[in-house]
């Protein structure tokens, strides 16, 4: 049979006062995040590109059909 032993270990944690952790003008590192996230700049590129599509389209339906709401000949 096979012998099983077992290892237990004591951790043991000390807490400081909060004048220990606590220094003067430092903020958490989630206060601080950068600008846009991914998401913001994909919902404003497809934004930007549907607005172009449209307008191109309306170009090409002014200036070669006559039937552009914007932009007729």
């Amino acid at each position: 049979m096979a012998r099983r032993t077992t290892v237990t270990s004591k951790t043991t944690t000390t807490t400081r006062g909060p004048s220990a952790t606590s220094v003067k003008g430092t903020e958490p590192a989630a206060a601080a995040a950068p600008g846009m996230g991914l998401g913001e700049v994909i919902a404003i590129v497809t934004t930007f590109m549907l607005i172009a599509a449209i307008l191109m389209t309306d170009y090409y339906l002014g200036h070669k059909l006559g039937s552009g709401v914007f932009m007729k000949p």
